[in-house]
């Protein structure tokens, strides 16, 4: 994948768009993303980093983080139907496609190597805008269009894993005070989380390691801003329960197995 380099953080984009491909046709009920197995073919990758990658709970890893995502999307637009919607280090995420969410404005922000390889393989649609930019440097806020009767919603999906626990500190911080009103969820690690992450990462040749993690999200938030007025923690896994579907035994054990150690959190911020 030459677009992204050999060792950056950047060549962990491979590893969801993988998991989501395979899961189009392993788990085709949660959020199918067409767009992946399109994109993986243009770019002339013919094999995922692992074999891992080929077993379903590896799909589902991949997969459910969208659906998790969306779940959150749907219920902040329902209450605020004009919402912004935001993609930190949006990669080659098509959540917007797989939504079919066509008139919402949906802004990415990401690194330019990242920004250009997605204007590359996934057209922006029509209130859709790319943002250059380390998220660490809060002058991308100027790139969003925000008011607060009408709101957003922030998303960083295995983002702020590679940020420093100050970073995200400062990041949840400046947001709740620019954003009133505003929702942020993500993705986050337990510190075992974090060390089975690594070895998974190390498995593809990435360089790249998980610096960031929490051991609980609602009591440890709250206390990085007092523009946050709530905090919703949920299993990464189980926490957006999929109607109708039936994992196999070993898909069983892998989703008990990351109980105490993958989550997602909703930060909600006063007005």
């Amino acid at each position: 994948m030459s677009e992204l380099g050999q060792n950056s953080v950047e060549r962990t984009l491979c590893i969801p768009l993988w998991s989501r491909a395979i899961a189009v046709r392993k788990l085709p009920t949660i959020l199918p993303d067409y767009d992946s197995v399109r994109i993986l073919e243009e770019m002339g990758e013919t094999k995922p980093p692992t074999i891992f990658y080929n077993m379903e709970c590896a799909a589902l890893a991949g997969a459910i983080r969208q659906y998790d995502l969306s779940c959150e999307i749907e219920e902040y637009v329902n209450h605020h139907p004009e919402a912004t919607i935001v993609e930190l280090g949006a990669g080659l995420s098509c959540l917007r496609r797989q939504m079919g969410n066509e008139k919402n404005p949906w802004i990415n922000v990401d690194f330019p190597d990242v920004i250009a390889c997605r204007e590359e393989y996934i057209p922006a649609g029509e209130f859709e805008k790319n943002v250059i930019s380390d998220i660490t440097d809060h002058r991308w806020f100027d790139e969003i269009p925000f008011a607060s009767e009408k709101g957003a919603i922030f998303l960083a999906a295995g983002v702020l894993h590679y940020l420093s626990y100050n970073d995200v500190c400062k990041l949840i911080d400046a947001m709740g005070r620019t954003f009133p009103g505003a929702w942020f969820v993500f993705d986050y690690v337990s510190e075992k989380g974090k060390e089975s992450g690594n070895a998974q990462i190390k498995m593809t040749d990435n360089a790249t390691k998980i610096s960031f993690s929490m051991e609980n999200a609602e009591k440890e938030i709250p206390a990085m801003s007092e523009a946050v007025s709530k905090v919703v923690q949920k299993s990464y896994l189980e926490g957006y329960p999929v109607k109708g579907i039936k994992y196999n035994w070993i898909t069983r054990m892998y989703i008990r197995s990351k109980r105490e150690k993958y989550f997602v959190v909703r930060v909600e911020y006063a007005y």
